[in-house]
């Protein structure tokens, strides 16, 4: 191989037939692995699950072609199943936070010391 770093491209077993000396083009095998790490680091759209089959699954809620700027619809990349309408809070700081139970709980992103507050929140919308 060209490179120390190359070795994280092949599996274990190829790692093993290598160092006996009994792995087939080596630096071909790594050569395609990193053309599809290079194509993959360019997606933009992130599969919302991925099959233990390999299939990745891109579905979710989109605004329809129809929805006009200024309708008062957020489109957004979902994390879960489902859907969820109410009151919308938006939470700077979750020490200062006083939420209602039932809520969407909008905030810039989480740690744990948010987690009081997802037993009031009916959704979370994040940054």
């Amino acid at each position: 191989i060209d490179h120390e770093r190359d070795i994280f491209y092949l599996r274990m077993d190829e790692m093993v037939c290598l160092a006996k000396g009994e792995l087939n083009d080596p630096k071909g095998i790594i050569g395609e692995r990193k053309a599809v790490m290079e194509s993959e680091s360019e997606r933009t759209h992130l599969p919302r699950a991925i099959a233990s089959n390999g299939y990745a699954y891109y579905g979710g809620s989109v605004a329809s072609n129809n929805t006009k700027e200024g309708s008062n619809v957020l489109c957004g990349e979902p994390v879960s199943p489902g859907t969820y309408e109410g009151r919308i809070r938006i939470i700077h700081d979750p020490s200062k936070a006083k939420l209602s139970q039932g809520e969407v709980l909008c905030c810039h992103g989480t740690d744990p010391s948010w987690t009081p507050l997802f037993l009031s929140a009916g959704a979370l919308v994040m940054e």
